[in-house]
């Protein structure tokens, strides 16, 4: 693959949204080795397909909830790792930024459809681990969307109402797909 002169390792891995993807992709993985090893000591009956899914959303959970709380935190650790020295970053913890007025539809950009995006495994992983309605599935993300938000100025970040539309409708989204294959494939074998 052919990068840009002025793109480095550097560059893309602490400045792009792959490179964050990979800073936390060991960490959401690590969590998925220790719910597999958990679930292997209880050793409850469960079929190979449900420890797949059950590990699936305990990597996605734990990815997304570093991606969006811990990223500064991780990233630093990373350059540690990396360069063996300081990142130079600052921690700003406890930011009084809060919006509450939903306009996400006046400023829909990549980050607009990305909180979207970020959501849709969710609306699939959740009523594959806990089976269970439409309406309790897409009540479950807006509940850990909003966890997230409350969590986010403690950890530098703004509240942002419009996250969490987006992130709920990302769920809504996926879970309506979810539920419509799912009786579709019921109808067809009936």
């Amino acid at each position: 693959m052919y990068f840009p002169s002025d793109m480095n390792f550097q560059y893309f891995f602490f400045s792009t949204y792959p490179g964050y993807f990979l800073q936390v992709l060991p960490i959401a993985l690590l969590a998925g080795v220790i719910d597999w090893l958990a679930k292997e000591k209880n050793n409850n009956g469960r079929s190979l397909r449900q420890k797949i899914v059950s590990v699936s959303f305990v990597c996605y959970i734990t990815g997304l909830t570093c991606l969006v709380l811990l990223l500064s935190v991780i990233g630093d650790i990373w350059y540690r790792l990396l360069y063996h020295m300081d990142s130079g970053m600052h921690y700003n913890w406890f930011c009084p930024d809060f919006n509450f007025i939903p306009d996400f539809w006046h400023h829909l950009n990549g980050e607009s459809i990305g909180n979207m995006l970020l959501f849709l495994p969710f609306g699939i992983l959740f009523p594959l681990c806990h089976p269970t309605d439409w309406k309790k599935t897409v009540l479950a993300g807006f509940l850990y969307s909003l966890a997230i938000e409350i969590l986010q100025p403690v950890f530098g970040r703004a509240f942002d109402v419009n996250d969490i539309i987006l992130n709920t409708l990302g769920t809504a989204v996926a879970a309506a797909v979810f539920y419509g294959v799912d009786k579709f494939i019921r109808n067809r074998g009936e």
